[in-house]
């Protein structure tokens, strides 16, 4: 319970538990096994949400509701990796100045961009499902995008020398946490979506590899920062894989 606890508190900003002083390192590593299951309470949450909402509201507003909850529940946390993450990678030239610039707290204008661009994609991928599938694509998008961050940081080396909350995460999550993890999602995805629920996991595995090389060739691995935009990317994804699949892309 101490590991869910702990996973929820960092991934969310609401109540859950008392906070305890006595966290290891270790309790951080196992914390992460848990990551796709606080996904499918988040997503609960906003599905019950939305049907809360569809009694009094159009379906555009609804749909917009939804994601600026996701975003105040969250702390907004993954966006701001984001927004960091695109500062860096845009205007860094050298490994030692993308990590500097992911490092400043402020958001520059690629950042700024990409918020915009992301929050705007994800509400029009949103709006164009067919409503009664909203629910069951949230609770796979929000699953699968948190298991993509133990994926990267299990595989992925971390990228700053000086060390950081994010080291910690990577040198105590074990085969273990990525393997619950795994099996979790898997399960998740294709009890709700059946056959598209193994090709939206399939896809979520195969961009988070494809992010983990890019970063180890760009700056040596990760960090908190790129594991925050790596689940906000994988939302998306979701997001616009479905809506793909319900207008006859796939």
């Amino acid at each position: 319970m101490t590991s869910f606890l702990l996973a929820w508190r960092f991934l969310t900003i609401l109540p859950g538990g008392k906070k305890d002083a006595d966290i290891s390192p270790r309790d951080l590593g196992r914390s992460m096994s848990y990551y796709p299951l606080v996904g499918l309470l988040l997503g609960v949450l906003l599905w019950g949400t939305y049907e809360l909402f569809s009694h009094a509201f159009p379906r555009a507003l609804c749909d917009g509701l939804v994601i600026l909850l996701l975003v105040i529940i969250t702390g907004a946390l993954h966006l701001d990796g984001l927004a960091d993450t695109l500062d860096g990678m845009a205007a860094g030239k050298s490994t030692e100045e993308r990590l500097q610039i992911m490092r400043d707290h402020r958001v520059g204008t690629f950042g700024a961009v990409g918020l915009i661009l992301i929050l705007g994609v994800k509400f029009l991928a949103l709006n164009s499902l067919p409503e009664e599938t909203i629910g069951k694509t949230l609770l796979v998008a929000l699953v699968l995008s948190r298991w993509s961050m133990v994926q990267l940081t299990y595989r992925t080396p971390y990228a700053r020398p000086e060390g950081g909350l994010g080291k910690i995460f990577k040198e105590n999550v074990k085969k273990r946490e990525m393997m619950i993890a795994t099996a979790f999602s898997l399960v998740v995805a294709v009890f709700l979506l059946r056959f598209w629920g193994l090709v939206l996991w399939l896809a979520v595995g195969v961009s988070a590899l494809r992010i983990q090389l890019f970063f180890e060739k760009k700056i040596g691995g990760v960090t908190g920062d790129i594991l925050g935009a790596a689940n906000e990317i994988h939302e998306i994804l979701v997001l616009l894989m479905v809506a793909g699949i319900f207008h006859g892309f796939f």
